[in-house]
This record gives C-alpha cells, sequence and structure tokens, in this order.
C-alpha cells in the first residue's frame, strides 16, 4: 500500500483535489495534519488523521480515522505524550536540528511511543550537512521507537528551479542511519504550491533516495507509514 505521510489543506487545496492526485500516482492514500476535531470531509484517500489541538483524546478517538498528535518540540516535550503512549497513539514533531536533546529525553522517557521526525528535522538544505544535524541524527536512530519522515524536502529547499543535489545528502544520511522500515515518504502538499506541485515532490524524493531495490521504494513510499500509523 502506497502512503503519503504527511499532506495538509488550504481553501484554495480541499481533499478532493488531493483525492484526484493520489488516484493518478497510484497512491492508496495519505495521513492527514488537520488542526482539530471533527474533520467533515471523507473519502478513500484519508487513511488516518494526526491532530494539531485536541482537547481530548477520548473525543478525538472518536473518529476511527485519528492516529497520533502533532507537535512542536520548540515548545517543549507536550504534556500529552505519556498519554498518548498509554493508549498506543503517535507523536508527529516538528523540530529544527537545536531541538534534537528534547527529542531525545522524550524517546528514552517513553520507549513505547511511536515517535515520527517531521521533515527530517528541518535542516538547512541550502548548505552541507552540519555536524548537530548528523550527530542529532544517528543519536535519534540509535532509540527504535523514532522514525522520520522523508518530506517536504523542496519547502525550504534552495531557490527554484529546485534540484536534488543539495538534498541527497541529507536523504541518504537518513537512509543510513534509520534504514529503510524507519522512512516514509510525505509530500507536505500543498504547502509550496503552486511553485511546488504533489509531483515534484515524489521526484525530489526519488532523485533523493537513488537507485534502490522495489522492495525498499514500496516500504518508503507506503511500508513503514503503514506499520506506523497501524492502517
Amino acid at each position: 500500500m502506497r502512503i503519503d505521510s504527511h499532506v495538509c489543506f488550504s481553501p484554495g487545496h480541499p481533499p478532493e483535489h488531493l483525492q484526484a492526485i493520489l488516484a493518478r500516482n497510484r497512491f492508496d492514500g495519505a495521513i492527514l495534519v488537520v488542526d482539530t476535531l471533527p474533520f467533515p470531509e471523507t473519502g478513500p484517500h484519508i487513511a488516518g488523521l494526526i491532530v494539531r489541538h485536541c482537547a481530548s483524546l477520548q473525543e478525538c478517538r472518536q473518529d476511527a480515522r485519528f492516529r497520533g498528535i502533532w507537535a512542536s518540540l520548540s515548545d517543549g516535550i507536550p504534556a500529552i505524550a505519556p498519554e498518548l503512549a498509554r493508549r498506543g497513539l503517535t507523536l508527529d514533531v516538528a523540530m529544527r536540528p537545536a531541538d534534537f536533546p528534547a527529542l531525545l529525553r522524550l524517546a528514552e522517557q517513553l520507549p513505547d511511543l511511536r515517535i515520527a521526525i517531521d521533515h527530517l528535522a528541518r535542516p538547512p538544505f541550502q548548505h552541507l550537512p552540519a555536524e548537530d544535524w548528523l550527530r542529532g541524527m544517528e543519536s535519534a536512530a540509535r532509540f527504535p521507537n523514532v522514525f522520520c519522515k522523508i518530506s517536504g524536502l523542496l519547502t525550504e529547499a534552495a531557490p527554484l528551479p529546485w534540484c536534488a543535489a543539495p538534498i541527497r545528502p541529507f536523504v541518504q544520511h537518513a537512509l543510513a542511519v534509520f534504514g529503510p522500515r524507519r522512512l516514509m515518504f510525505g509530500s507536505e502538499w500543498p504547502v509550496r504550491l503552486p511553485d511546488v506541485t504533489w509531483k515534484e515532490s515524489l521526484a525530489a524524493f526519488t532523485q533523493s533516495i537513488g537507485a534502490q531495490s522495489m522492495e525498499i521504494r514500496e516500504q518508503l513510499l507506503g511500508g513503514t507509514a503503514t506499520e506506523f500509523y497501524g492502517l
């Protein structure tokens, strides 16, 4: 099953637009990051929901598509994290390389909590990988409950037209330390429209991972997301 592990929405780009895009590219569904529940939109492309603001996990779980919470580590370790671990739910974290110490504390304190680092921790793709990012990724990968999204590759990349060459060292390092079973593709559509399309996000991912076996490609394109989110 092919899953885009990270998509959003905007007023000009509603869910039905994504459904057509996924179908054209032979994807089965996507993980949607939404502000709150209830989320009335339906469709076969909505494989799961990640919620930014959840007043009550009990209420959120009334939607069968609910899979977990999104939080920014720049705000500190989320207080809801222990309850997520107890309930078998997931935590998506938005972070920068400076936030790796907080991530490592969280992963160590809650070994049963499945954590996804969004967007490779937003490294500065316009420069070579810095030591703090390299060491942070290596340290995070030592915790088996920490996963990573190869997503948002073109959101903060060098000015257009984009090129995969500056991104490739970051993706290759993530592959080396996490391995394909803890990495997943995400487009972050439609954040950089109209400059970068969903198809271009997929192309940046494909060019960055380089030549891989079909088994590894399918793991990255959906296998890991399916397992991580319990789809």
